[in-house]
């Protein structure tokens, strides 16, 4: 369950992160910017975002193995 809660929370960080700025600049972040601006920690963030997408893609997957394990095989 901790990675269902997980990945909620830095989908709605993310969301509202953008809305905030959209908010007080009028437009959406642009990402060359953001990532110069960080340099090499943008490698970091980078990493990190790609766990998270990794985890959520593997928890998706459980999901629907659990789901098909469940139900009965006809025939």
């Amino acid at each position: 369950m901790i990675g269902w809660n997980a990945v909620l929370i830095w989908f709605s960080a993310s969301i509202l992160s953008q809305a905030a700025f959209i908010g007080t600049h009028g437009i959406p972040y642009d990402a060359n910017m953001l990532l110069d601006a960080l340099g090499p920690w943008s490698w970091v963030l980078i990493t990190i975002e790609l766990g998270i997408w990794i985890a959520l893609g593997v928890i998706v997957t459980q999901k629907f193995v659990n789901i098909n394990k469940k139900q009965p095989q006809i025939g």
